[in-house]
């Protein structure tokens, strides 16, 4: 990067850790396509994208006195983006070996012997837990645990922002974590993997 380049990026990271929401702006905007593309590549995903980029210019205002230690505004983009997928490609990993628990129990209801015996109790506290959200917050829960619909196929079929049903689903993860713990003599493993739903 030429140093013009270079001194002009620092400055605009310095208003940016002083709060300047148009330095923000104008940072968000230059960066925002290259980082998409390189986003893309992992996760082949226009929701999960999106969902990501998202998070990474959250976490970058949240902590944007940082700004003022680093030198490539570039590479620090290239870091975050990193751990961000990864940390998508572990939540989805751990939310589909828990999900086809789920599942899985649901199809072998009717055992009674050794691990269907766990995941039946598992089953049962888990659809009490479900039974205690509030209608709205309920049927988002469904439609995207049982039904398997995304994030913005729920927000399309409920005609509501994706960002509600963000929130609803994460206020009825950590309920039914928080009924499991409470209600469930249910392995830790699985209270753990829950967080990832």
């Amino acid at each position: 990067m030429p140093i013009a380049g270079y001194e002009e990026s620092k400055v605009l990271l310095q208003r940016i850790a002083e709060g300047d929401r148009v330095a923000f702006t104008t940072f968000y905007t230059s960066h925002l396509n290259k980082l998409y593309r390189y986003i893309f590549l992992f996760t082949k995903s226009k929701e999960d994208t999106e969902e990501i980029l998202q998070d990474i210019f959250i976490k970058i205002w949240e902590n944007r006195e940082k700004l003022r230690e680093i030198d490539l505004a570039s590479s620090y983009l290239t870091q975050i983006a990193k751990n961000k997928i990864i940390d998508k490609v572990r939540s989805m990993q751990t939310r589909h070996r828990v999900l086809s628990e789920i599942r899985r129990s649901r199809e072998s209801f009717a055992n009674t012997t050794g691990d269907d015996c766990v995941y039946r109790e598992y089953y049962l506290v888990v659809q009490q837990a479900i039974d205690k959200l509030p209608p709205k917050r309920k049927l988002i829960f469904r439609l995207n645990t049982e039904n398997g619909l995304s994030q913005d196929e729920i927000a399309n079929q409920l005609k509501i922002s994706r960002s509600v049903v963000q929130k609803q689903l994460y206020s009825a993860s950590h309920f039914v974590r928080k009924y499991l713990f409470e209600h469930g003599e249910i392995s830790m493993s699985v209270i753990f993997a829950l967080t990832f739903l």
